[in-house]
C-alpha cells in the first residue's frame, strides 16, 4: 500500500459535492411453492435455493414481462405488466390506501428483457422508488427460469439510469440484471442524494449490475444514503469524461459524502477503464465510509490511483475481510490512500497481486 496526494483541490471536492447534491432524480412464472397471500390473494414467491433475501418479510407479488400489458392486473404471472413503474404505481396505491399487509415487503418479479427506451424522461430513472411513505420495502428479482433484465437503453445523447432510490429500501435479488444506464452520476443505481430523498437504502443480495456508464459511479452512486452488499456482481461498468471537468471516478461504486457502504459478500470486478482516473472498483469521497468484511474486488482498472479502491481526503476504508486482487492502476493498483485525512484501517482480508503494487 502506498500513499499518494489526492490531486483534487479543495474547490474540486466542493464542486463534486454540489454536482451530486443536484440529485439523481433529475438526471412471468411463479416460483415453485408459491402461495397465496391470505390478506390480498396475491402470490408470494419462495426464493430459489441459495437466495440471500430474507423470506420472512416477503408479501404480495407483482409480475412484469417484456410482453406484458400495463392495463392488466400484474398480480398473476399469466397477466404481467409491461413496466416495473406500473407495478410500483399499483403498490403505492395499495400502500398509501392502507390496504397493504403489515410488515410485508413488495416483490416485483421481472421476466425477460424489459427496456426503458422512450418510457421515461432523459436523465431520470427507468424505475423511480422515492418519496417518504409511498412504498413498503421493495424486492426486485428475476424469474428463476427465464431470468430478468432491466435495460435503460441509454447513451450520451439520451441519458438516464435504471434505478433511483430515495427515502425507501430496495433489495436487488437473484436472476435480475440492471444494465444500459448512461448518465452523469450513478449509471445503473443512484441512492438518496439530496433534500427530502436523502435516506435511500440499497441492499444487493444477488443479481447483477453491468454495462452501465457515468462520470461518478459507473455502476452505483450512493450519497447521503446507505448500501449493503451481501451477494451478486457489480461488473464491467465504466466511467466517462464526456461531462466537461468532471473526471471519471468510481467505475463500480462511488461512495459519497455522508454515506455508509458495507460489503460482506458478492463481487466487484472488471470495472473502470481508460476514462476512470480513480477507484476502478470503489471510490470513497468526502467523509464516506466503506466497510469490507467479505466479498471480492477483482480486476478493476483506473488510470491514476486506486485500481481496486481509492480513498479521497476524509474518506475511510475499514477492511477486516474479503479480497482485493488483480487490480491495476498507474500507482497503488490495490488501495490508494490520499493525503489530508484519508483513513485505511486494515485488520484482515487479503490485498495481493495488484499492479504495480498493492
Amino acid at each position: 500500500m502506498s500513499k499518494f496526494s489526492f490531486s483534487f483541490a479543495a474547490v474540486s471536492l466542493t464542486v463534486l459535492s454540489m454536482i451530486i447534491m443536484a440529485g439523481c432524480k433529475n438526471s412471468l412464472l411463479p416460483y415453485p411453492g408459491s402461495e397465496k397471500n391470505s390478506a390480498s390473494g396475491l402470490q408470494t414467491p419462495q426464493p430459489p435455493q441459495g437466495s440471500q433475501i430474507p423470506q420472512n418479510p416477503q408479501g404480495p407479488t407483482w409480475y412484469v414481462s417484456a410482453g406484458g400489458n400495463n392495463s392488466g392486473g400484474g398480480a398473476d404471472s399469466s397477466k404481467p405488466l409491461a413496466t416495473v413503474q406500473a407495478a410500483l404505481d399499483k403498490i403505492k396505491s395499495e400502500y398509501r390506501g392502507g390496504k397493504w399487509p403489515a410488515g410485508k415487503s413488495a416483490v416485483i418479479v421481472v421476466s425477460g428483457t424489459v427496456t426503458g427506451s422512450g418510457s421515461f424522461k432523459s436523465n431520470q430513472a427507468m424505475v423511480d422508488i422515492s418519496g417518504a411513505g409511498n412504498y413498503p420495502p421493495v424486492i426486485l428479482m428475476g424469474d428463476p427460469v427465464k431470468g430478468g433484465v432491466l435495460n435503460a437503453n441509454r447513451n450520451r445523447n439520451d441519458e438516464g439510469r435504471v434505478l433511483y432510490i430515495g427515502n425507501n429500501t430496495v433489495t436487488l435479488g437473484d436472476n435480475l440484471t440492471l444494465t444500459g444506464g448512461y448518465t452523469l452520476w450513478g449509471g445503473a443505481v443512484c441512492v438518496g442524494t439530496h433534500g427530502k430523498d436523502s435516506k435511500g437504502e440499497f441492499i444487493m443480495a444477488g443479481g447483477e449490475i453491468s454495462g452501465n456508464t457515468a462520470s461518478l459511479g459507473g455502476g452505483v452512486l450512493i450519497y447521503k444514503g446507505k448500501m449493503t452488499m451481501t451477494g451478486g456482481e457489480i461488473k464491467i461498468n465504466t466511467t466517462s469524461k464526456s461531462y466537461g471537468n468532471v473526471m471519471g471516478t468510481g467505475g463500480g461504486v462511488f461512495v459519497g459524502e455522508g454515506t455508509a457502504f458495507t460489503m460482506s459478500g458478492g463481487t466487484i470486478s472488471g470495472n473502470g477503464g481508460a476514462e476512470t482516473d480513480k477507484g476502478g472498483g470503489v471510490a470513497i469521497n468526502g467523509d464516506g465510509l466503506f466497510t469490507m468484511t467479505g466479498g471480492d474486488i477483482l480486476n478493476n482498472t483506473s488510470t491514476e490511483h486506486g485500481g481496486g479502491v481509492h480513498i479521497s481526503p476524509l474518506g475511510k476504508f475499514a477492511m477486516s475481510g474479503g479480497t482485493v486482487n488483480g487490480n491495476t492502476s498507474a500507482a497503488s493498483g490495490g488501495v490508494n490512500v490520499s493525503s489530508y485525512g484519508a483513513v485505511f484501517d486494515h485488520t484482515g482480508g487479503t490485498i495481493s497481486g495488484n499492479t504495480p503494487n498493492n
